[in-house]
């Protein structure tokens, strides 16, 4: 019985660190992706799927009961933003769907779920 509860502990926690990296990955995202928006005469045309995208994914994501929001960190690096953002959405998503395998409410598994098909959108607008 022990044995169980920690291993549920583990779990928890573990699935815990996962929400919390992909709310602060997705927040960064936003924040460079509407910068980025901002700075071009046509950036709301270039940049405005992918805003839309990372804005959805972080705001079904906030919908987990299990979150404990925490503010990202500001973070202005702009050399090879697309890359960058594209390599972040990809792991977002990925570890996403390993927070939903791990998620024991089923509202948590849904909004794990459903950001990470929003953070697979937001990739394929990087592309």
């Amino acid at each position: 019985m022990a044995h169980e509860r920690q291993h549920d502990d583990v779990r928890h926690n573990w699935f815990t660190e996962i929400l919390g990296n992909a709310l602060n990955d997705l927040a960064h995202a936003e924040r460079v992706i509407t910068s980025y928006a901002a700075q071009q005469p046509d950036g709301f045309i270039a940049w405005g799927m992918a805003e839309g995208e990372a804005v959805q994914a972080h705001q079904a994501l906030r919908q987990a009961p299990s979150l404990r929001a925490v503010p990202p960190a500001d973070h202005t690096d702009l050399a090879s933003t697309a890359d960058a953002l594209f390599d972040l959405a990809r792991t977002i998503s990925q570890n996403l769907v390993r927070a939903a395998e791990l998620a024991a409410d089923p509202d948590d598994k849904m909004a794990c779920l459903q950001a990470a098909l929003h953070a697979g959108r937001l990739r394929d607008t990087l592309r």
